[in-house]
């Protein structure tokens, strides 16, 4: 019997990048299209439908080739976009169209598109305008309203002048919940008003527990600003989580993992979350960035020590899946 597979981010996922609209998330390169007018929104969801019934014929298109999301359908049904069959709306939009950020973190893996460039002030995407796209995915009802989760990513949200506007448009349409990635440089009051409206994860990357390292990493004299900030979040109804990314040569030991825990201590954050520095140079260099042997020792201290002080000790899966291979690509 031929085998078939599905992926859930596939059927669910609408990543919008600067120049791609992606099926998946977007830390590994996988399936896009190329970004549409309003009007011919149609063609991303056509695009995806044809994906989904690929792998529901048994055939893994080159972009999905050995994604760990991929599942073997083990109790396969009828073909799941039959003739009769309505497509699955998308229960998670990404927004990724805006490389503009208030700080240039060393290991900023959109340096490619934006060199790192430092922005104060609000501005347009130097890309695209995506509300006009999500009120016509709205108004062609193609997302499920009941369960959307809303991610912002790409740069900072502080600098990005249409991102009140597209929460308004979620908020009004009832988003289940919506994740806002930020660096805290700015502290932004909206946050508490979508709080009120909806469920909101904060999650701010700071890398480090002092001023020295994290003017190292993020390249600006902000830390006290940040410190106060996250003090003020706080207090806020959302799910606080700090982010802390091992970049080697800078905060890749103990002693700096600890400080991180201890100003988490201070300010009474209790959601934490370890990742890696996936713009390495050895990476870059030698197309393989094997996982140096002591991270696997930091992770632990990490977790351990994270326990210890009443911390939820999170890592993400992709994250997890890297330390098991023993690499990013293997």
């Amino acid at each position: 019997m031929t085998k078939r597979y599905y992926c859930k981010r596939l059927n669910e996922t609408l990543d919008f990048d600067a120049l791609k609209v992606f099926y998946c998330c977007g830390t590994r390169t996988g399936p896009a299209c190329d970004i549409p007018k309003p009007k011919e929104i149609k063609n991303i969801i056509k695009k995806r439908n044809s994906l989904i019934k690929q792998l529901d014929r048994g055939n893994i298109p080159i972009e999905c080739e050995g994604c760990f999301d991929l599942k073997e359908q083990t109790k396969p049904k009828p073909l799941l976009l039959s003739f009769f069959c309505k497509p699955p709306k998308a229960k998670m939009i990404i927004v990724k169209h805006f490389k503009q950020c208030d700080c240039s973190c060393v290991y900023c893996c959109e340096q490619y598109l934006s060199g790192r460039k430092i922005v104060l002030k609000s501005k347009k995407s130097d890309y695209y305008d995506l509300l006009p796209v999500i009120k016509e995915l709205y108004k062609q009802k193609m997302i499920d309203k009941k369960e959307l989760d809303v991610h912002f990513q790409g740069g900072n949200v502080s600098v990005l002048d249409e991102f009140e506007d597209l929460v308004n448009i979620f908020i009004e349409n009832g988003v289940k919940r919506i994740e806002i990635a930020t660096n805290g440089i700015k502290y932004l009051p909206v946050i508490d008003d979508i709080a009120k409206k909806t469920f909101v994860d904060l999650n701010i990357s700071i890398d480090s527990g002092c001023r020295e390292t994290f003017q190292k990493i993020k390249t600006v004299d902000k830390f006290e600003e940040v410190k106060e900030n996250l003090k003020k979040y706080v207090k806020l109804p959302v799910l606080l989580r700090l982010k802390y990314i091992l970049v080697r040569g800078y905060n890749d030991n103990k002693e700096e993992i600890e400080k991180y825990i201890n100003l988490m201590k201070e300010i009474g954050i209790t959601n934490s979350e370890l990742m890696i520095d996936q713009c390495d140079k050895d990476f870059i260099q030698n197309g393989e960035f094997k996982i140096p042997d002591y991270y696997y020792e930091l992770f632990s201290f990490y977790k351990e020590k994270c326990i210890q002080s009443g911390i939820n000790p999170t890592i993400w899966e992709y994250i997890e899946e890297i330390l098991k291979k023993g690499s990013f690509f293997k």
